[in-house]
């Protein structure tokens, strides 16, 4: 007799989840439905005696490994962070407890304020998403269907943002992160609700949102698309879905409307709840909605890479050959991301990291990176061997591959070297060329990473060469150029002072030089480097 499942000493399994693909087959094969419960591990917590509900991957989903750790990362930023609007979170590792969240119900139909606040607080939910890097639901195929194998975090279906009435008002209770196989479900009407079907029709006719031709994938739903616009979309056409479009509605409609068709009426998640305001919700929100936070471009996930990488590292030995990739490929991200947080502090540490990455993963990024420690700890020779192995590996792995939450899974179309990494590549063989003295090979790749990246950094370092070519009057260009970029580093702007004197520009190195002298008020030692360079002045 085997023992009873429990996790975290607290929540007893009473019964696994299914995985869609066996629920699937089961319906075909044996005319068998299914329901929510199939789809959830269902528990009791010891302590309370209350139902449970664990988001897991089904038993023997290695290829889902990567996506549970990014689910599980967000998990616990609801929880730090309080997150309002969302089922309660009890336990986040080896999946996600969430207390019994209410029943899924069909979009109620609502008066335009009331929707506008439902909408109002499932902007308060994504903007703190976007803060962390979360957003962009997942794709779907060019027929509507979902793309189950590309599960994120965030679902804005009605099995997962949910609605629950409370004291006669209308509420959200959004399970984040969401249980993307719910999605399946989100097409088909409960018994219970005998006129959705009618409702969905008369939709239709009426011309919304779900009106759109099968042959094109829609703007919400279009996986290359900027993540941001897409939630922007969805979080109109939860408004719509709640407030249907009605003649002599105010022009904030007309203006969410044309944001759910994939307009760029905005460019936030803020911009969205003022226009949702105009609606006359109940409530204070302006406060609230000062207090979003504001992203227009979705910044980089930060995870716990020790916790990742753990737990990567014991799930690697269990892995057949044909399983391995699954982990391995998002375990190397790991390990890089860490190399590149140790850098600066760690040089050691973050070289024993990006050594990892490359044995399970042998792309050009690894090798470019172990490159700039290499050459940060003064093993030259290692250094230039590295950097030959990044312009030698392939353009493409074996396994294609897409980055979710920054863990890159196998089976997706995404070109490895990107041209920013290609100017990387560049950067360091030139910097390292500079630094042996072979000054037509430095400034031969510094210009070919100025050409595919033109940042400061790039600039700086071509300038370096081409003054050590003799050169002032190209390196003082080149400089001005990096100033004008990131105008706040003491040091580009400390090297075009050098340039312009040296070039007998005495009145705009004065001008640099003053600028420096309020930028490095109190520095000693940068005051007596300008009063070497110039003087008095």
């Amino acid at each position: 007799m085997t023992s009873q499942r429990v996790i975290a000493d607290r929540f007893e399994v009473v019964a696994s989840g299914r995985s869609l693909k066996s629920l699937w087959w089961e319906r075909s094969r044996n005319d068998r439905s299914y329901g929510e419960d199939d789809l959830w591990t269902l528990a009791v917590d010891r302590r309370t005696g209350a139902r449970v509900r664990v988001l897991e991957p089904p038993s023997g989903s290695f290829w889902l490994w990567a996506a549970s750790m990014w689910a599980e990362a967000v998990a616990r930023h609801v929880v730090a962070a309080a997150v309002p609007h969302t089922v309660p979170i009890l336990h986040v590792g080896d999946g996600v407890v969430f207390a019994e969240p209410p029943p899924a119900v069909p979009r109620p139909r609502l008066q335009p304020a009331q929707a506008a606040a439902c909408a109002l607080a499932a902007c308060e939910v994504v903007a703190r998403l976007h803060a962390i890097g979360c957003g962009g639901e997942y794709g779907r195929a060019a027929d509507g269907r979902p793309a189950y194998d590309l599960p994120t975090p965030l679902d804005f279906g009605w099995h997962n943002l949910r609605m629950t009435r409370e004291s006669g008002e209308w509420k959200i209770a959004w399970l984040v992160p969401g249980h993307l196989a719910l999605a399946d479900l989100d097409d088909t009407p409960p018994s219970a609700d005998p006129d959705a079907l009618a409702r969905d029709l008369q939709d239709r006719l009426d011309g919304s949102l779900l009106d759109e031709p099968q042959s094109e994938l829609p703007p919400k739903y279009d996986p290359h698309s900027d993540p941001i616009a897409r939630d922007l979309a969805r979080l109109a056409g939860f408004y719509l879905s709640l407030a249907p479009l009605a003649p002599g509605q105010p022009a904030a409609v007309d203006a969410v409307r044309r944001l759910a068709a994939g307009e760029p009426v905005v460019r936030d998640v803020a911009g969205l709840a003022r226009l949702l305001v105009e609606l006359g919700p109940a409530g204070a929100w302006d406060e609230r909605i000062a207090a979003l936070p504001v992203a227009c471009v979705l910044p980089q996930p930060v995870l716990d890479w020790d916790r990742v990488i753990a737990a990567g590292e014991a799930r690697l030995p269990g892995l057949v050959p044909r399983q391995r990739p699954y982990v391995a490929l998002p375990l190397a991200v790991a390990y890089h991301r860490r190399a590149s947080l140790r850098a600066a502090h760690a040089p050691d540490d973050a070289l024993h990291d990006v050594d990892r990455a490359v044995e399970l993963d042998p792309i050009a990024p690894y090798h470019i990176t172990r490159a700039v420690l290499l050459d940060r700890l003064g093993r030259r020779d290692e250094a230039r061997a590295a950097i030959a192995a990044a312009f030698a590996a392939p353009e493409w792995t074996d396994l294609p591959a897409a980055e979710i939450g920054e863990l890159r899974l196998p089976r997706w179309h995404a070109v490895v070297v990107t041209d920013r990494e290609r100017a990387r590549a560049h950067a360091t063989r030139g910097t390292i060329a500079l630094r042996d003295g072979d000054l037509a090979l430095a400034e031969h790749d510094l210009r070919r990473a100025v050409d595919l990246d033109p940042g400061a950094a790039h600039l700086h370092a071509l300038a370096a060469a081409v003054y050590a070519r003799g050169d002032l009057t190209g390196a003082a260009a080149l400089e001005a150029r990096a100033v004008e970029l990131e105008p706040t580093c003491a040091r580009y702007r400390w090297d075009l002072v050098v340039s312009l004197h040296r070039l007998g520009r005495r009145d705009e190195a004065l001008f640099h030089a003053r600028k420096l002298e309020a930028m490095e008020a109190g520095d000693p030692n940068g005051r007596a480097r300008r009063i070497h360079l110039l003087g008095g002045a």
